[in-house]
């Protein structure tokens, strides 16, 4: 309890400083709170947690509501550097030494104009080519999807985020037991549930890749969660079992799926063409051949994972991971995405506070690095940065949104083994290096 009280105390003081600040604040939003990610086996069961693209700094500073960006450099000075040829260096270079069979990057700049650049295939066998707008599975940044969802229905008093799961989820089990009473939808959001992850116990890996064209309900799903870790509030347990939880949530509220959410809300608006929620959405486009590999040595063999239908990396782990992974999309796409989402177009200043904010009192609880509700809060570079990382089997993605310097960066690819956070970084110190004369320097 005592812990609690501070964590609330330290949510208000958060709240003058915004107020200050000039953000404005929800009151359904008040009392800021924890969550972050372990990393799985190098080689990739069926599904694992996202991995941070780089280590955080061991402090985080409260974010900004409104953080002030120095001016962007003198597009002149980039464009003379050969920016665009440079990015496109980088990326080739990082995917033949990651050896990925495919990858896709895209960079927002701060004056609005964009970079993409494809390397590799789409299909080992085949040679088909990837296109800049070549979706791909997404996994665990749906979360961030699912994050402005229940954000938008607090903001809108349909929903609050410290109701209970339990009420709002009457009959719902996780593994054989009802939902603890005391797990709030903050909880769910931050990964401090206690909840045990279903998506990394072992049984349910051999199950979904006994029948890769299976078909799984969340009932399925959560009952390979098992009993819970902890108690809630009490520490930091990334677990896709949360937003399984929410998407359940969200589908009773709203009376629709979350594909209809998502595409009324984000997808449509937003111009997301590429984007679609999987197992429910026909896709856009053919999604990559993901694979996956027998270890993490660089003359492994890499092995189709696809079971012949247009649902990638496969039917039963894509359905199995559901709310917490289904999300197809294009690197431009979510690059737009998390400018939209972390820069300011997507939630109200107060909303967007909390999302961020929550991730500082997730480091009383020692993650392995900062979460928020439902972003991942670290440093590259000496740069505060907002995002998310994902990984399936024959899947594997980042984005981050660098508020500093007004760049969004993402890296899509089609294999699990190795982390495109490297990507990010290398793509990164292209356009922003330090420092030119006005915050910038040729590197």
């Amino acid at each position: 309890m005592v812990r609690r009280r501070a964590l609330v105390l330290a949510a208000a003081l958060l709240a003058i400083v915004a107020v200050a600040a000039g953000i404005a604040t929800l009151p359904s939003l008040a009392g800021i709170r924890p969550g972050t990610s372990t990393a799985p086996s190098a080689s990739g069961g069926a599904a694992a947690a996202p991995t941070p693209t780089t280590s955080p700094s061991t402090k985080t500073a409260a974010p900004s509501g409104s953080p002030s960006a120095p001016p962007p450099p003198d597009v002149a000075i980039l464009d003379r550097t050969d920016i665009r040829a440079r990015l496109q260096a980088a990326l080739e270079k990082d995917r033949v030494g990651l050896f990925a069979p495919g990858m896709v990057a895209s960079v927002l700049f701060a004056d609005g104009g964009s970079w993409s650049g494809t390397s590799g295939v789409a299909d080992l066998a085949s040679g088909r080519a990837l296109s800049i707008d070549t979706p791909f599975s997404i996994a665990s940044i749906s979360k961030t999807f699912m994050a402005a969802e229940v954000l938008d229905l607090v903001v809108a008093g349909s929903l609050r985020l410290e109701d209970s799961a339990a009420r709002l989820l009457p009959g719902v089990l996780v593994g054989k037991l009802p939902l603890d009473p005391r797990i709030t939808v903050r909880e769910l959001l931050d990964h401090t549930s206690g909840l045990r992850d279903y998506l990394i116990d072992h049984r349910l890996g051999l199950a979904v890749e006994a029948n890769p064209r299976q078909r799984w309900t969340p009932a399925m799903a959560l009952a390979y969660a098992g009993k819970p870790l902890a108690a809630p509030g009490v520490g930091y347990h990334y677990a896709n079992t949360n937003y399984v939880l929410l998407g359940l949530i969200v589908e009773r509220l709203t009376g629709r799926t979350l594909a209809e959410e998502y595409r009324t809300r984000f997808f449509g608006p937003l111009g997301l063409r590429s984007a679609s929620y999987q197992g429910v959405e026909a896709p856009t486009a053919k999604l990559p051949t993901s694979y996956r590999y027998a270890s993490v040595k660089r003359n492994a063999v890499p092995t189709s994972v696809a079971d012949g239908t247009s649902i990638g990396p496969f039917t039963s782990i894509v359905t199995a991971a559901g709310a917490a992974g289904s999300v197809a999309a294009s690197a431009p796409d979510l690059a737009r995405w998390a400018r939209a989402l972390y820069g300011g177009d997507v939630l109200p200043p107060g909303a967007r506070l909390a999302m961020l904010s929550d991730a500082d009192a997730t480091l009383t609880l020692k993650p392995g690095y900062p979460y928020g509700l439902g972003v991942q809060v670290n440093t590259l570079d000496g740069r505060i940065s907002y995002g998310h990382s994902g990984r399936l089997v024959g899947a594997r993605s980042a984005v981050r949104w660098f508020p500093e310097v007004g760049v969004a960066i993402a890296v899509v690819t089609n294999e699990s083994r190795f982390d495109p956070g490297v990507v990010v970084q290398d793509l990164l110190a292209v356009v922003a290096p330090r420092t030119f004369a006005g915050g910038f320097r040729e590197r």
